[in-house]
């Protein structure tokens, strides 16, 4: 008896022994993450979608607020757009997020000029209204082409900034608009001086080309990978 009791215990240990370990926890799945993958793609339908849930999960994140309130844009929701950069305004006063989403809110028509007491002048390009001679009489226009570039972009319905320079005479000039089907663009009515051409103005852009236009004449400039950020950056701080 005492053998194969002994005999018997040895047989549980040594199945002790073999069998697998528990599995470990299972990683929680990031919505945030991939939320912000799916934005950076301009994966604009299911980048809506990850942002709401990340935003229920992270209701006080910056990024994902002003990311939503761009896709929004993308998409043409107007209202949740509205809404989210009223988020960004009201929540993160004196960042670029803000100064962005106020430029939006004023260009849209929804933010009374000074209501905040620091609206900028802005000009929608694609609005005919902004054909207002006495802002310029110079334009800007050129293509985006990223043909297997990295990362993936669409080219239609870029949204693209011309912003004058801190510290010069068009400091508060600053024109949005989109790119057609092909991603062509031209900003009008445009002051003489010198400018910024980005995609974004919060946030990492593709590109950051300082553009000087003169007074009477048509610019011309293409944004490419050639003069990415990766190859090229004329504001290295930001500016």
């Amino acid at each position: 008896m005492r053998r194969l009791l002994t005999f018997t215990l040895l047989v549980v240990a040594l199945g002790a022994c073999g069998r697998s370990p528990a599995p470990g926890p299972t990683a929680e799945y990031d919505v945030a993450g991939e939320a912000l993958k799916a934005f950076d793609k301009g994966d604009w339908v299911p980048a809506a979608r990850l942002l709401r849930e990340a935003i229920v999960k992270r209701p006080i994140e910056l990024r994902l607020h002003y990311s939503l309130a761009v896709t929004a844009t993308h998409l043409e929701l107007r209202e949740e757009a509205t809404r989210e950069f009223r988020w960004v305004l009201d929540n993160a006063a004196s960042t670029p997020e803000a100064d962005a989403a106020r430029n939006w809110l004023l260009a849209a028509g929804v933010l009374p000029e000074g209501g905040d007491g620091t609206a900028t002048a802005i000009t929608d390009s694609s609005n005919p209204a902004a054909s207002d001679p006495e802002r310029g009489n110079s334009f800007v226009r050129g293509q985006v082409s990223w043909s297997g570039g990295e990362p993936p972009i669409k080219l239609t319905r870029l949204q693209l900034f011309l912003k004058g320079l801190r510290d010069t005479p068009t400091k508060d000039m600053q024109f949005v608009l989109r790119t057609d089907e092909e991603g062509r663009f031209e900003f009008k009515n445009v002051p003489a001086g010198t400018y910024k051409l980005t995609n974004r103005i919060a946030g990492e852009p593709l590109w950051r080309v300082r553009v000087n236009v003169a007074g009477g004449e048509t610019t011309s400039i293409d944004l490419t990978p050639q003069n990415s950020l990766r190859v090229r950056d004329d504001f290295p701080e930001g500016t």
